[in-house]
């Protein structure tokens, strides 16, 4: 197999590497506007394009500016090329209906690269809640922050993508893996209320600051906290019910149950593995283009999470 990679940066490059690691993939095209990608990475699989317009390939992974998602999806999708899209599907809802329809007209694979659905601790959470473990929930907590600056060492904040509205930056977008796994283990909600805003000194045109309040059928409620603000990294999922509590610490590689007669801490390493989960997804998304099936995460996931942190009091 044959596959495209647009976009080069840190992501681009771990799909790369990825991609290079699997036997059945014979030679991985790049297309980035960067030119010292080609100095980066190099392997007898890669080749570089100045273009995407004469590519053939068996699929593409878009993986550049999430801006730029939607117009280079909609171009390769019109092509009938299979679509690894990289987290969020686009900066906005405009213009996902148009691609949705190509992509339902064609019968294309369109997978969502949402890596967290493939995390053991996050599985493990959704099999527990659903197993009643905690007895009937009540409501749950998401908080995930980490101050920007400090985010990529040796690059100024300022310069990248998160921190220009324009490039589809701001914490939502950014950190929309939560919202994706909020749906992933408890279902839809059927009415929501969001807080974007901006609240420091940091020198970016988007917010750094988002809370959203998510209803769900019989009261449940999920709180999510997503920021660019905490000096110390926190990631973490606590849902409380009827007959206890759960929490998962990403950050610390830890789970706890506490069922008020029992507690039990769970520090398994192999269950926090991340990076084996850009190696599971990929592995996912080219078996089910092989199968000619769809994929886990598909782009009505992508447009349900771009509709959790953009649209207030939806009524269901």
């Amino acid at each position: 197999m044959k596959a495209l990679v647009i976009g080069y940066g840190s992501i681009g490059r771990r799909h790369v590497a990825n991609l290079c690691a699997v036997e059945t993939i014979k030679n991985v095209i790049i297309y980035s506007r960067h030119i010292t990608g080609r100095e980066g990475q190099k392997h007898e699989k890669i080749e570089f394009a100045d273009s995407i317009g004469r590519v053939q390939a068996d699929f593409a992974v878009v993986c550049n500016e999430t801006h730029n998602h939607l117009p280079v999806a909609m171009e390769l999708a019109s092509r009938g090329m299979p679509l690894f899209i990289e987290k969020p599907l686009s900066d906005s809802l405009d213009g996902t209906s148009s691609l949705h329809a190509i992509v339902k007209k064609q019968s294309l694979p369109l997978f969502i690269g949402y890596n967290l659905r493939f995390l053991g601790a996050i599985n493990f959470v959704k099999e527990q809640v659903a197993g009643g473990i905690i007895g009937k929930p009540y409501f749950a907590s998401i908080n995930a922050g980490q101050y920007l600056p400090a985010w990529r060492p040796g690059n100024d904040y300022r310069a990248c993508y998160s921190a220009r509205k324009s490039l589809g930056g701001g914490v939502a977008l950014d950190l929309s893996h939560e919202i994706d796994y909020m749906r992933y283990i408890f279902g839809e909600p059927y009415n929501w209320t969001l807080v974007k805003t901006k609240v420091s000194d940091l020198e970016i045109d988007c917010e750094d600051l988002f809370e959203g309040i998510y209803t769900y059928p019989a009261g449940f409620t999920c709180s999510v906290h997503l920021d660019y603000l905490q000096q110390q990294k926190q990631r973490s999922l606590r849902v409380v019910g009827s007959s206890g509590a759960i929490c998962c610490n990403l950050v610390k590689k830890t789970i706890s149950i506490d069922t008020g007669k029992n507690q039990r801490l769970i520090t398994d390493e192999k269950l926090f593995d991340i990076d084996n989960t850009y190696k599971d997804e990929m592995d996912h998304f080219i078996n089910i283009v092989s199968a000619h099936k769809n994929p886990c995460i598909t782009i009505d996931d992508g447009i349900k999470a771009l509709q959790l942190i953009e649209e207030m009091n939806v009524q269901k």
